[in-house]
């Protein structure tokens, strides 16, 4: 699933890639998966863009959202699947669901391989949107304060013997982290999965936070992981310490083998001596 570091690169390389390129054209696939949550629907949303240019692309959590010159915007995010720049004279690959068409020959090309969001919203729609917070600083930003961690943290009404896990890849506390950066927070801040929110102490809670923004930081710096892929088909170049390739490995710290266990509807990768 494409998270923060993956959307801050595509965000910037959109903006270099398309900005000031008059949409000309939208195809959505008459075999778009049941988990393409486009709004509004195909009609409406092609009536939207058409026409349209895009300004500039930002990122919020899980989302890129391109600023059209009308200020609605174009909204990409929560995918399982790949947001691609065809330029002109280059094949389309053989699966997309969307296409979006520019004036001058390129395209931007949306394959879903599970679920994700494509979406046309004015700035009314999406500061009420549930997914894409943009109200809400996450860990690029400045505003993503030691403070303003604390308070999340502190929410206990919403939170009370919650695990650091669910509160980590919760939208609404810390904006772009999924089941795959989460892996490598958790082993830097020498926290398991399962430990409960309450429960973590305050030498714990600054070394979460520091673990947070470093390793943020760091994939962004990289262009995103690499297991996905860029505006223009390239894989990140940051390597998780801690994912299925990991598995069974030494730790690279305290030398235990590295295990795999299910939590919480999906799969964690730690180590059982440091984050016990």
């Amino acid at each position: 699933m494409l998270e923060l570091p993956e959307m801050v690169t595509l965000a910037k390389q959109m903006t270099e890639a398309s900005a000031g390129d008059p949409i000309i054209s939208v195809t959505i696939a008459p075999d778009r998966p049941k988990f393409l949550f486009l709004h509004p629907e195909p009609e409406a949303f092609i009536e939207r863009l058409v026409g349209r240019t895009i300004l500039n692309a930002t990122h919020a959590g899980k989302w890129v959202l391109a600023r059209l010159e009308n200020g609605e915007r174009l909204c990409l995010g929560e995918m399982f699947g790949r947001i691609l720049y065809v330029p002109a004279g280059d094949a389309s690959p053989k699966k997309v669901h969307v296409t979006i068409a520019f004036a001058s020959g390129a395209a931007l090309a949306i394959t879903i391989q599970a679920w994700g969001g494509v979406q046309v919203l004015t700035d009314r729609e999406l500061a009420e949107h549930p997914y894409a917070r943009v109200n809400l600083p996450d860990p690029t930003s400045a505003a993503f304060t030691r403070e303003h961690f604390e308070r999340v943290l502190d929410d206990r009404h919403a939170w009370n013997r919650k695990p650091i896990k669910a509160f980590l890849v919760h939208e609404g506390n810390v904006p772009g982290i999924g089941n795959g950066m989460l892996q490598d927070i958790l082993f830097r801040a020498r926290l398991s999965p399962k430990r409960k929110v309450p429960d973590i102490a305050p030498a714990e809670r600054e070394r979460l936070y520091g673990s947070i923004v470093h390793t943020i930081a760091d994939a962004v710096l990289l262009g995103g992981r690499d297991t996905e892929k860029d505006l223009y088909g390239n894989p990140g170049k940051y390597v998780a310490r801690m994912d299925r390739r990991t598995a069974g490995t030494p730790c690279p710290d305290c030398g235990t083998a590295i295990e795999k266990i299910s939590y919480l509807g999906g799969s964690c990768y730690l180590c059982p001596r440091c984050q016990a």
